[in-house]
């Protein structure tokens, strides 16, 4: 039987129409106070990770730096390349910042960076700018101890029928982050995983938001056609 997704309108705990739907109310606030238990598995999944994030650069060498979109994919390789997963189920570009990049936990002389980061700051109300000048500190951080790297860029996906994110709040974010991030990396749209509707298509999700082993298959070819493009 497939699973059915159902579109909702965006809430946060702190707006009104959310305080005026008991049910959609509780889940929200049941998000917020299960904040502190997503970020101890954060400090877990970091520490059991710290040989990963300090790995030298051995062979030809992709970079994952993101949340459980790319933490979640088991991939050894993206077309020449090994595949170092530095993706943080849970994280925020913020959390990502401050735990591991403020910290120098993360080496950078891979030879490509696939960056992705965005559907876990928009759950909260951090206005679109602040989100991608958050965002701009995994370029930076990348940039300052690697010049010859390259860095794509992946597009925050689109969701299916999720109540804590919403696609207008997506779009937004990544025509900003687009327009700022423009001149520093190569930019990778991801609607090839859309459906009809302009939602994250049912056969390449699990949950709405987390892909199936359909989707990765697809990011997989889009990623190599593009790196094959750039010649890598």
């Amino acid at each position: 039987m497939r699973q059915q997704y159902y579109a909702f309108n965006p809430f946060s705990v702190s707006d009104e129409r959310a305080r005026k739907d008991p049910v959609l109310y509780d889940i929200l606030k049941m998000k917020i106070e299960n904040r502190p238990r997503v970020m101890r598995m954060i400090d877990q999944i970091i520490f059991n990770k710290q040989d990963v994030f300090t790995a030298p650069h051995d062979k030809k060498q992709i970079c994952f730096i993101g949340h459980s979109q790319l933490d979640q994919w088991n991939i050894d390789a993206i077309g020449r390349y090994h595949v170092r997963n530095c993706g943080v189920s849970g994280i925020s570009s913020y959390e990502y910042d401050k735990k591991i990049l403020q910290t120098g936990l993360l080496r950078c002389d891979d030879d490509v960076f696939l960056v992705m980061h965005g559907t876990n700051d928009i759950v909260w109300d951090d206005p679109i700018d602040e989100i991608v000048k958050s965002i701009q500190a995994s370029i930076r951080y990348i940039q300052l101890r690697n010049e010859s790297a390259v860095i794509l860029f992946l597009a925050c996906i689109h969701v299916n029928g999720r109540i804590d994110r919403n696609n207008t709040r997506i779009d937004a974010l990544n025509s900003a982050l687009q327009m700022q991030l423009a001149d520093s990396v190569i930019w990778m749209d991801t609607l090839f995983l859309d459906d009809e509707n302009g939602n994250l298509a049912e056969q390449y999700t699990t949950d709405g938001l987390h892909l199936t082993e359909a989707g990765y298959q697809l990011l997989q070819a889009e990623i190599e056609a593009k790196m094959r493009k750039l010649g890598l």
